[in-house]
Order: structure tokens, then C-alpha cells, then sequence
């Protein structure tokens, strides 16, 4: 055996000590997190205040394990819970079920709610209330067209309990003035004590609280629709639901979640975590049940239905809605196509109206004659260039002038009077010509062509002028006239006959002589046959057939035809001796007619020589 000095035999207990002594205090900063999250019902700062009690509790009971409190608003659970960011929650009954279908907590024990000594209670529900002086609210039917505050869609005493009541008095969500969620129990109080909400839902024993802790006048609360159970203190308006569970989520130990239950249930009423917490402490878990079967009925979370169910269902119990909506709004679409169809042929008019119109614009202005709109008393409104040109005045020029002030004096009284025509309306058009006198003073044959444009009241409103320039014309006019007065004066006063035959050996033109020669008038012999006129027998008396006639030979050959002691007939009857000359007209090559040219030989002897050529 090996000896041990007494020295060191009295350090070894000491080292043991200190030994233990780190170990404890190793493990105390190694112990385990657990993290309690709490519904924040009235904000952050009061949840803490009311919990962090429990979590020291726990920690002084299971040294291993470090309990922290994390306050959760009402959107905040389902993150929460879902990312498994806490160990264990105290949440509402309605929340609770919701999270057990869709994350898998469990229950593991249920509140005692306390509000004083003699009232311990498992159970709670929904206080609907006003201010006692709103005479309009007296029932839940009354709530139609009124401003309804309410803590959270989620909050089974702050809306869900009471919105079943409210449903069962006939009253829906689109029924009301308004629906405001607020978050926490006393904002929907506060709402309705300042008059911005007519009626608040909160959880029962809400109001007694906020009486005790001197922030509310009961005074000046009156509850609708008031009910009363044994040993029940509250106000209420609803049946009563299970009170709120701790339940440990899907990845917490059965271990720890056992001996949470075990410290929680051994808590005494008088600890200051109880009343903290203003409980009695917890018991083991209740029936949440009837919580599902009202989640399933209103049809909330987690047992809302799917859209294809909720709208089948809603057309089934609402069709005598739905029809004359369908109806209608196949009418709007039908008006609407109908309405897209006429937009669609609107812009196409206009598009064609506007080409149209570009049209015509460019047909005024970049007409070969002159354009213009004269009013009934012959001021020039509008005008295109080509009048311009044939003025010699600008446009501006002309706006200021009045049409009669162009016309040459002679002519005035012509375009006067085809003016009072129109406007009299005793023509619908009227047609002038005159001497138009230019800028420069000159003067212009000019055609003007006037047409009215008729109001309302078919009075004048303007009429549109086209004046072409004819001066041209009227030259070759008057040369022409010119060239046929010479022509009439040559062959009145020619002593030889001259006969103008067309085609066929009708007579076109007589001169006088001819005619008298031949013992006719002039409009006797015009248009009428040649031949059978004063040609058509031998000397003898014997007929002298056209087809042998050398004379109207020329339309056919084409050669001038020149004869003498020729017999000619007149109408009378007698014979006369002439000679003659037949030439063919020529235009183009075409045989067009004859001029047959004669005169009366001096010597009536029968002498019948023929000469062509």
C-alpha cells in the first residue's frame, strides 16, 4: 500500500468540493433554453408582466432548463410556430386547435382563471358591449350599420365565440358600417370609449380587470345580449368555451413536456406566479371539442373550406342571387363587346371621315380650276390657290374683297342676277360667263358656276363658287367666229354655186348663188340629197342612176372630178347647162364630204365631154 502523507490526505476532500462546486456552476450556464410563447391578448409589456413570474417558477423548479416568456402577437403565431421558434405556447382555445392540425402541438394542461378569491374557473367566452347612453343598440340584430371593434380574427373570446352569436341574430360580416380588428383587448375597449367603434367584443372578465386596475367605469358599459351561468362572475354574452391550454409543440420532449406539467400543477394559488398571472394555477387538460366544432361551423381555420367548396356551397344557397348577377353581368359583357365593336367601327369612321376629309382638302386646294365659298352677298370666305392665280391676288387679299368687285362692269349685272337666283332659291345652280379683271387690270374670260349650300331652315347659309379660266377659249372663239364670218362673206358674195355635200351627198352648206341657180331656198336644200335634188335624170328626161353619178364618185375614189355642158335640174323643172368641179374633202386620209363647185355655161349647146382626174 502506498502511503499517503496526512497533508495531502485533508487537501484531497477540499479539491472534491471544488470540484462539485464548478461542476454546478458549469451546468447552471449550460442549462437548456425553453422558451414559453405567450399570446400577447393586451401587449407585449403586459404579457411579460403576467408571465415572467411562471418562467422564474419553472426555472427554480428544473434548474437543468433556462424557461424565457416570448410574448407573440396575434399574426405573429403561425411563423412562429411553424419555424418552431418556441418550445411551448399559452395561446387561446381557437388558436390552439388550429396549430394542433396544422403543426401537431399538444395539450398538456388547461388554466384556472381567477378574478378574486371566491371565482375560479376553467371556462370563458365573449362580452359584446356599448356605452350605456348608445340608445340605437339594445339586441344583436341592432348591430346592422354599425361600427363593430374587435381584437383579432383569430381571437376566440375577442370575435370568434361572439361572431357565432351574431350570425345566429341574422346579422352578416357585409352588414355592418364597419369591422375594425385591433390587436389587443383594451384597444377595442378604448375604441368604444372614445366613440370610434359603436360596439367592442372582447373576452369575458376583460372589463372586470380594467375596472379593478382603474382604467374602466363599468358605469358606463351595458352589455347586449347579457347572459348568466352558475358560478360563472363575468360578463357574457355567449356560451362558454374551455379557458386557454399549455400545450408543448411537435419537436419538445415528452420528457420535459412531463415534468413542466408536474411543476405547473404543484404551483400554489398564493404563489406569486399565480397571481401574477391572476390565476389559480393549472389543472389537467379539458375537452377543446366543442372549440372544433365551432371552428368547423363558422368554417375558420383550420377548418375553413376550400374556394371550389365555398363557392359550390355558395351557389347552391344563394342562387336566386347569383342568377340575376350571371345575368347581368353576361348583359355587361354583351355591352361591352358591343361597346368595344362600336369604338372599333367609330375609329374606323373616323379614320375614313378624316381621309375624307384630307381628301377633300386636297381636292379644294390642288383643284385645275378656282374654288371658293361666297356668302349670298358675294364676300369671299375661302379660296384655294388656283383662284389665286387666276386673280393675281394672295388669299389674305382676297378675304378682304367681295366676288362682285372682280367682275368687269359689263358683266356685273349677268352674275347679279345668277346671285338673287340662288339666294330666291329659284335655282338650285346657276352658270355665267364674264370678263374677270385681274390685280394687274388686265382682263380674263372667266366661267363661273355657282351652287347653294342651304342651312337649317333651308335659307343660304354660303355658296360655293367654281370659276375656270375660258379666256383661252373665248380667243380661239372668237377667232373662229372671225374665220366663219370671212367664210360666209366669200361664199355670199361668189357668183359661182358652191354646195358643201358630207358623206353620203347630203348638203351641208348652200351659198346663195347655188341656190339660185337651182331655183331653192337655202334651208330647203340643207340635209337633203344632192343627187335626187338636181342630178337625177339624163337631158333626155331619162333617170340617171347615183351609182353612175361622177359626181358623188368623189366620196368613194377620193379624186377631184371636173365636168362641163353638165345638166342640172332645178326645181322648177328646166334643165341648165354647168360647168362643174367635185372635190373630195380630206381629213386624215378619210373621205369626210365634197365641195361641188358650178356655174352656168354660156352656151346651152348639149356638149358632154367629161374630164378627170
Amino acid at each position: 500500500m502506498k502511503f499517503i502523507p496526512a497533508k495531502k490526505q485533508l487537501l484531497r476532500p477540499i479539491a472534491i468540493l471544488l470540484c462539485c462546486c464548478l461542476s454546478l456552476l458549469v451546468d447552471q450556464t449550460q442549462a437548456e433554453e425553453v422558451r414559453i410563447g405567450v399570446l400577447a391578448k393586451r401587449g407585449h409589456d403586459k404579457s411579460l408582466e403576467k408571465w415572467n413570474a411562471t418562467a422564474e417558477y419553472l426555472n427554480a423548479s428544473l434548474p437543468a432548463h433556462h424557461f424565457v416568456i416570448t410574448p407573440m402577437a396575434f399574426d405573429d403565431i403561425q411563423v412562429i410556430a411553424k419555424n418552431k421558434m418556441v418550445d411551448f405556447v399559452i395561446v387561446n382555445p381557437g388558436i390552439y386547435v388550429d396549430l394542433s392540425v396544422k403543426y401537431g402541438i399538444r395539450r398538456i394542461l388547461t388554466l384556472i382563471n381567477e378574478l378574486s378569491e371566491d371565482a375560479s374557473l376553467t371556462k370563458f367566452g365573449s362580452v359584446i358591449f356599448t356605452l350605456k347612453n348608445e340608445e340605437s343598440i339594445h339586441q344583436l340584430a341592432d348591430l346592422k350599420d354599425h361600427r363593430i371593434a374587435a381584437v383579432h380574427q383569430t381571437s376566440l373570446g375577442g370575435w370568434i365565440i361572439a361572431l357565432r352569436e351574431i350570425r345566429n341574430a341574422g346579422v352578416e360580416n357585409w352588414d355592418l358600417a364597419s369591422l375594425s380588428f385591433l390587436n389587443t383587448h383594451d384597444a377595442v375597449v378604448e375604441a368604444v370609449l372614445n366613440r370610434e367603434a359603436d360596439v367592442g367584443i372582447v373576452r369575458t372578465d376583460t372589463l372586470e380587470r380594467m375596472a379593478m386596475e382603474g382604467t374602466l367605469d363599468l358605469e358606463k358599459i351595458r352589455i347586449i345580449n347579457p347572459r348568466r351561468y352558475e358560478h360563472f362572475p363575468y360578463a357574457v354574452s355567449t356560451p362558454l368555451y374551455p379557458e386557454w391550454p399549455f400545450a408543448q409543440l411537435s419537436h419538445t420532449s415528452q420528457q420535459l413536456a412531463r415534468e413542466v406539467s408536474i411543476a405547473l400543477l404543484k404551483l400554489p394559488a398564493e404563489h406569486p406566479a399565480a397571481q401574477q398571472a391572476h390565476i389559480r394555477g393549472w389543472t389537467i387538460p379539458e375537452n377543446y371539442q366543442p372549440v372544433r366544432d365551432l371552428l368547423m361551423l363558422l368554417e375558420l381555420p383550420p377548418y375553413e373550406k376550400s374556394l371550389k367548396q365555398s363557392i359550390t356551397q355558395s351557389l347552391v344557397s344563394y342562387w336566386y342571387w347569383y342568377l340575376p348577377l350571371a345575368l347581368g353581368l353576361l348583359f355587361l359583357i354583351a355591352m361591352s363587346i358591343r361597346i368595344v365593336r362600336l369604338n372599333r367601327s367609330l375609329s374606323e369612321h373616323k379614320m375614313n371621315l378624316r381621309q375624307s376629309q384630307d381628301a377633300q382638302i386636297a381636292t379644294f386646294e390642288q383643284a385645275a380650276v378656282g374654288l371658293a365659298h361666297v356668302t349670298p352677298t358675294g364676300a369671299l370666305l375661302n379660296m384655294n390657290q388656283r383662284l389665286c392665280a387666276i386673280t393675281g391676288h394672295t388669299s389674305e387679299a382676297l378675304q378682304q374683297m367681295n366676288l362682285k368687285a372682280l367682275i368687269y362692269t359689263d358683266d356685273l349685272s349677268l352674275v347679279t342676277h345668277a346671285f338673287d337666283q340662288l339666294r330666291l332659291r329659284q335655282q338650285e345652280s346657276a352658270a355665267v360667263q364674264f370678263r374677270l379683271r385681274r390685280i394687274d387690270g388686265s382682263l380674263k374670260w372667266c366661267q363661273l358656276t355657282l351652287s347653294c349650300k342651304t342651312n337649317n331652315s333651308h335659307a343660304a347659309s354660303y355658296f360655293v363658287a367654281v370659276i375656270d379660266d375660258i379666256n383661252h377659249y373665248k380667243l380661239l372663239e372668237e377667232e373662229t367666229l372671225h374665220a366663219q364670218q370671212q367664210k360666209d362673206l366669200i361664199l355670199n358674195i361668189a357668183g359661182d354655186g358652191i354646195l358643201g355635200l358630207d358623206s353620203q351627198g347630203r348638203h351641208t352648206f348652200v351659198n346663195p348663188a347655188a341656190a339660185k341657180l337651182l331655183g331653192y331656198r337655202i334651208d330647203e336644200m340643207l340635209n337633203q340629197s344632192s343627187h335626187s335634188l338636181w342630178h337625177h335624170s339624163y337631158p333626155d328626161g331619162s333617170d340617171f342612176s347615183e351609182d353612175d353619178c361622177p359626181i358623188t364618185a368623189v366620196l368613194h375614189h377620193g379624186k377631184t372630178h371636173r365636168g362641163s355642158h353638165e345638166t342640172f335640174w332645178r326645181k322648177d323643172g328646166r334643165p341648165i347647162k354647168v360647168e362643174y368641179t367635185s372635190t373630195p374633202m380630206l381629213i386624215n386620209e378619210q373621205i369626210m364630204g365634197a365641195v361641188v363647185v358650178f356655174h352656168p355655161t354660156e352656151s346651152q349647146d348639149v356638149s358632154n365631154s367629161e374630164q378627170s382626174e
